[in-house]
């Protein structure tokens, strides 16, 4: 897709539409977002271009760079569960992340990034019902999500410069293998 078309799918902001010239880059583009400092708008169109996949690597990876250090000692099925489907993606690792983000007592990032492998393909129906597949880009939702609330869930007077950490993690996820 060009940077126009995930900037509409998106549904970005009024300002970083404005952003969007004929020639650019999603690189680029990416670029101006932060230099205006319109960070959720990045966050979004990061994850809206990613695959699927690497969004859900670079939401994950964000949950543990960004999380609270008491947090780092509790257990969290959810975003466990999310990163063994990183590693296996199919139908049962991701019917165990849902299954392990229903059984969360806790809400917050790794909820949300679990739901983002259940929305990221497969049917939403159980096993024997006619597949019912999730609406297009929930997944890319999900994951946006996942990033906005790990920036904004520990330390939120640092929101600037967590974005920006976020956004290094996903711009590297991004770049092209060498």
């Amino acid at each position: 897709m060009t940077v126009k078309e995930i900037s509409e799918t998106a549904s970005l902001s009024g300002p970083a539409s404005a952003l969007v010239k004929e020639d650019s880059t999603p690189g680029g583009y990416l670029d101006s977002l932060e230099k205006q400092e319109l960070y959720q708008d990045a966050v979004t169109f990061l994850a809206y271009k990613l695959p699927t996949d690497a969004g859900i690597k670079w939401a994950s990876a964000c949950i543990k760079e960004l999380r609270s250090p008491e947090s780092k000692e509790q257990p969290d099925e959810p975003l466990d569960a999310a990163d063994k489907w990183v590693k296996a993606p199919d139908d049962t690792t991701r019917m165990a992340a849902k299954d392990a983000a229903d059984k969360s007592k806790n809400g917050g990032p790794s909820l949300l990034l679990a739901m983002a492998v259940y929305m990221s393909g497969g049917s939403l129906a159980p096993a024997g019902a006619p597949e019912t597949p999730p609406p297009k880009y929930s997944a890319q939702k999900f994951i946006a999500g996942t990033v906005q609330v790990s920036v904004v869930s520990h330390e939120p007077a640092k929101a600037k410069e967590r974005y920006q950490k976020a956004l290094k993690i996903g711009k590297a996820l991004d770049a092209p293998a060498v």
